[in-house]
Order: C-alpha cells, then structure tokens, then sequence
C-alpha cells in the first residue's frame, strides 16, 4: 500500500526522528518548534505502512490531548482521501484506518482509561508533553510495545525542557534517544511568535525560548509554573 502524502517535509530534528528505529526516543524543543506536528506525521505514516499496526496517542489528561494535539492530527495531518474513521464521536476514541490499523487516544487522569490502555498492545505509543507523566509511567508504557506488525516497536514522547526534569536524565543515561527540536525545523513559524519568545526571561526563556533544561528542581508543577498556570489545589 502506498502512503497518502500531503505538504509535510521533517526537518533537522524531526527528520532524525522520522528515521529512527530506536525503541525510545524523546523530542524535546522550545515551543513552536513542530515538535508535536512531527510526532503525529510518524504516527500517521505508519499507520498506512503497515497495515493491522496499533498506535497509541497519549497524554496525562484527555482535555489537555483532546484541545492540543487531536485538533492537529485532524485539521492538520489527516486527508480525506485515507478514509479514516473517528470511533467514539465527539469523545474519539481511536481512529481507524482502511488497512486495519488503529490510533487509539487516551489520557492516564482516568483509571478506567488507563487500566484499558496499560492492558493494550502497540507498535507505536505517542505521549506528547511526557515530562508531565514522570518515568515510572514512562517505562511502565515501553511493556505495552509488542504488537509486532512494524519491524520496530517504539516509545516517542516530546516537550518543552523542564529543569532537572527524569527526561534529561534519562537521555543522558543512555536508556532514551534526546533529539534537540530548533525553530529552524519549522518552516511555518512567523517572525511575530518568534519576537513573543524573544521577550520571555528566565527559566520560561531558557524552556520555551530556548530549549535548555536549567537546573532547578523539575515536575508537572514546575512545567505549570513555566507556562504561567496556576498549580493545582
């Protein structure tokens, strides 16, 4: 079966990605980068490549997946012409190509969904902002790789670098892959966001701006804290 192709062409750290067969790898970036773009370009590659093959996309909650990275892979990865079908209405659930492959969605905020995924097999987990899920969940997920219809398994995440984070760490352990993802591997940035990046100061420039892990101490809290979000409770 031939791939649907449409305008997407990986860059730099991106097309690294696109290449690699290691079983982890973790695209991280500052913001704006295509980090999340390039993550659902591989997901929905492979999933007309080979057909029967399970993905699965993931985040810490569903309305943070639902709002961010389900609007991407609709409005902007898949074509009408692959057919592809939306199982769960508003909610989706997995989405179901031609070929027998299936995308399934999912945030690990609820235990019914979670138990369900962590009982599932795939070819090719997503987890996108994974510095928000903490590592025991991360290598917990790389026990779900073993449906076998790709020649390799893998476990790809992507984030903003959040200082100390298990990410960094992990990378530089050698257990992961880190690719570094830069502006210049997005050719759809505009000088205007560019500019808005330019201004921030800190550890949200360092993170967002620059891509650079810092030093202090790195949670799910602390990436709130550099994106400006109130913590919770």
């Amino acid at each position: 079966m031939n791939p649907t192709y449409h305008r997407y062409e990986p860059r730099g750290a991106a097309l690294e990605m696109f290449h690699s067969q290691e079983t982890e790898i973790i695209l991280y970036g500052g913001a704006g980068t295509g980090k999340t773009r390039a993550h659902l370009e591989k997901l929905n590659l492979c999933a007309e490549m080979y057909p029967r093959m399970r993905g699965l996309m993931l985040r810490s909650t569903r309305s943070a997946l639902t709002e961010t990275a389900l609007v991407t892979y609709e409005n902007e990865v898949l074509v009408p012409s692959q057919n592809v079908s939306m199982n769960g209405g508003q909610r989706r659930t997995k989405y179901e190509y031609p070929n027998g492959s299936v995308v399934v969605v999912g945030g690990l905020d609820d235990a019914d969904n979670a138990s369900s995924i962590m009982s599932g097999q795939y070819d090719q987990i997503h987890v996108i902002e994974c510095t928000e899920i903490g590592e025991k969940a991360w290598t917990a997920l790389t026990t779900r790789l073993r449906n076998n219809r790709m020649p390799y398994q893998q476990l790809i995440g992507c984030c903003n670098p959040t200082p100390n984070s298990w990410v960094f760490k992990r990378g530089k352990r050698g257990d992961c892959q880190l690719l570094h993802s830069r502006h210049s591997d997005n050719p759809t940035i505009t000088p205007q966001y560019l500019e808005i990046l330019r201004k921030l100061r800190g550890e949200q420039g360092r993170s967002l701006r620059d891509g650079q892990w810092g030093s202090a101490g790195g949670s799910v809290q602390r990436t709130k804290s550099l994106l400006g979000l109130p913590p919770r409770g």
